[in-house]
Order: structure tokens, then C-alpha cells, then sequence
């Protein structure tokens, strides 16, 4: 998968796997993990928590996304190789 040269792709079906996945992981920070309601929204900081949530939980997802993906890719895999045998 990582060679030179290799372009990296997601076909369209993970990019749209990928709106719902942030959703889930950024509401569950938001609400849960941070108890966003109890802050306030009238300092500069609390913008910047909001950010910060916000971005850990994109890159939360993208992991997400990428460990469904390597799973799918290890599936076909097995199966290319169960049906040549």
C-alpha cells in the first residue's frame, strides 16, 4: 500500500462514511467527554476549546475511517485468495 509513486485514494463510499463518524465522535466529545454545556462562550479560550474539540474529534474519525478501510482491505484479500485456491 505505501510505495512510491502509490496515489492514495478513498472512493467516494468513505467519504460519505465519514460525515457520520465525525458526527457520532464529535457530539460524543462535546457532550460527554467535555461537558461542553457547563462552559460559557464569551472568552477567547472557550472558542479555542470548541476548536480544539472539534479538530480532535476529525482526526478521531479519519482513524476510524482508516482502520474500516484496512479492515475491508484485508477482507478482500482473504477472499481473492480463498477463491484462486
Amino acid at each position: 500500500m505505501l510505495v512510491k509513486g502509490y496515489k492514495f485514494s478513498l472512493p467516494r463510499f468513505y467519504w460519505l462514511l465519514f460525515i457520520p463518524i465525525f458526527l457520532g465522535t464529535s457530539y460524543k466529545a462535546l457532550f460527554f467527554d467535555w461537558h461542553i454545556q457547563t462552559y460559557t462562550f464569551h472568552e477567547l479560550e472557550d472558542f479555542g476549546r470548541y476548536v480544539m474539540i472539534l479538530s480532535t474529534s476529525l482526526i478521531e474519525a479519519f482513524i476510524y475511517l482508516f482502520i474500516i478501510r484496512l479492515i475491508v482491505y484485508l477482507l478482500q484479500l482473504v477472499f481473492q485468495k480463498s477463491n484462486t485456491n
